[in-house]
């Protein structure tokens, strides 16, 4: 591993009270682009996205973020650093309006001074959020929730947003349009680690690529090399 990847996982050994998920796995993540984390339910994809943003422990291993050692660091302290997890589920506070829901996401000292100009963005890249600002998040589609947990993550201002299972539950015309927005967020400046099942879309928009299988990297490389390998081809693309 390098110095200059923006974030780097070496020999992490993680999981639940009681049940092991993650073993020994490394990756490095550099800046800009999309890094694509694939594999099956089960896999370990959401456990590693969880103990990266500090909500699971590290049992053994080292997390560095931006060449600082954030093994034990909390979850409060990693957003401001900029590394910012949106979660599978979207997690959204159903009773609180689309506007309440994006001012938390900007709760961390780093992004609260500039709060305005983060919601104008957000309200520029997902306009249907700005028409529906007064709406209770409970009332939005699917698809309308995942903009909103994106758009929560992106007040936060990060430097690295951890993306989970974006897709999971949306139409293909809906998953299409995420999948469009995470190339418009790249082209901002924007690192993104993604974990998604649908590895088609996933390694289209990536230029690198993790493939984890029972909480260990089984394959790793540039993401055009990982979808013309075989092994890939038959386990996940059905070829």
């Amino acid at each position: 591993m390098t110095a200059s990847a923006l974030l780097e996982v070496e020999g992490v050994v993680g999981g639940y009270e009681g049940t092991q998920v993650l073993h020994g796995l490394s990756l490095r993540v550099g800046a800009g682009g999309v890094t694509a984390l694939l594999g099956g339910n089960g896999a370990g994809k959401t456990t590693l996205m969880k103990t990266l943003a500090g909500l699971l422990p590290v049992r053994q291993g080292r997390i560095r973020f931006q060449g600082e050692d954030i093994t034990e660091r909390p979850s409060n302290e990693r957003v401001h650093a900029g590394l910012v997890l949106v979660p599978e589920g979207r997690m959204v506070f159903p009773s609180l309006t689309v506007r309440e829901n994006l001012r938390l996401g900007a709760i961390n000292p780093r992004a609260r001074p500039h709060w305005q100009k983060s919601l104008d963005h957000v309200f520029h890249v997902f306009p249907r959020l700005l028409e529906r600002e007064s709406q209770a998040a409970v009332t939005l589609s699917g698809g309308e929730q995942q903009m909103l947990a994106i758009g929560r993550g992106l007040m936060a201002q990060p430097r690295l947003m951890l993306l989970d299972e974006p897709t999971l539950g949306l139409s293909p015309l809906m998953s299409r349009q995420i999948f469009e927005l995470v190339q418009r967020l790249v082209a901002d400046g924007l690192t993104l680690l993604l974990a998604e099942q649908d590895v088609f879309q996933s390694l289209n928009a990536a230029g690198r690529a993790y493939v984890i299988e029972n909480g260990r990297v089984t394959a790793e490389g540039p993401a055009r090399a990982i979808a013309d390998d075989p092994r890939i081809k038959q386990a996940y693309l059905g070829l």
